[in-house]
């Protein structure tokens, strides 16, 4: 008795953890803390795959030996009528006590489990409930969750959608389209031009033709006919006839007697290089 009470207060005190692939196993806290009726989503963790496999409760009953009394304790079905678990424990005629029990579960699902509860029947009352649940989750339950479960498929990237561009589905450019026009063709599948038209295309040959005469015309003339005819229009007289003002350079350098003396020392070392030069020429060939 003292281990199974032993066993439940470790259970309330701290919610343990085992991981055993591909699963892990945990436990509640005490869902009967603060009522005898409590609601499953605020007492079990909120992750997919949870499915619960035990259940162990312990409580002090309060009463007069010869009272009847029966506690339930149990949850309601949250898919129907009825429970998904309920066990009755008959205190008629039995003094005041503590009792603990604990069941093994075949890992019913946690959206299965409605709202938990102890009730009283007859005469007394119950204080320091203890209402622990024990669960397993498994870890793939969802395969996309993690790329290490089995069935776990490569997420395909979101390529965004690229609005493709369609001219012709421009309301401007519709607008620009002058879609009632309506053409005329001869009997050789030949357009027939409107008036203006026909007026535009005139004036574009009869400028081709004026430039192809032009074309014709410089061709046909001598280059050097038309040198003369620029010639003519040009008056070069003018810069030939210009004069430019002169006027007397008064520091010029005088040459005395005429004539410019001769440098001697020049004239040795003009001698010195000739005679080495020849030298140099002279070993050359008389190797």
């Amino acid at each position: 008795m003292k281990q199974r009470l032993g066993w439940v207060l470790f259970l309330v005190a701290l919610p343990s953890y085992c991981y055993s692939e591909p699963y892990y196993y945990g436990a509640t806290g005490n869902a009967a803390s603060t009522s005898l009726s409590w609601g499953m989503p605020s007492v079990l963790p909120d992750v997919a795959g949870l499915d619960i496999n035990g259940l162990i409760y312990r409580y002090t009953t309060v009463k007069n030996p010869e009272d009847a009394m029966k506690v339930h304790v149990g949850n309601h079905n949250a898919n129907g009528d009825g429970y998904i678990f309920r066990e009755t424990d008959d205190w008629s005629g039995v003094p005041s006590n503590t009792i603990v029990k604990s069941f093994a579960l075949s890992n019913i699902p946690s959206a299965n489990w409605g709202t938990g509860f102890i009730e009283v029947e007859g005469e007394g009352t119950v204080e320091d409930a203890v209402v622990v649940y024990s669960y397993r989750v498994d870890r793939c339950y969802d395969p996309q969750s993690d790329p290490s479960c089995a069935g776990y498929i490569e997420p395909v990237p979101d390529i965004p959608e690229v609005e493709i561009y369609d001219a012709l589905e421009d309301e401007s450019v519709l607008n620009a389209i002058d879609t009632e026009t309506e053409f005329k063709y001869d009997e050789d599948g030949n357009r027939i031009d409107d008036e203006e038209e026909e007026e535009e295309n005139t004036r574009i040959e009869m400028g081709l033709t004026a430039s192809a005469n032009a074309l014709t015309l410089f061709k046909n003339q001598g280059q050097d006919d038309i040198i003369m005819a620029i010639n003519l229009q040009t008056n070069i007289n003018m810069y030939y006839n210009a004069k430019i003002n002169g006027g007397t350079l008064s520091d010029a350098t005088q040459l005395q007697d005429g004539t410019i003396p001769d440098n001697k020392k020049a004239l040795r070392n003009n001698l010195a290089q000739q005679i080495l030069h020849e030298q140099m020429i002279d070993m050359q060939y008389n190797k």
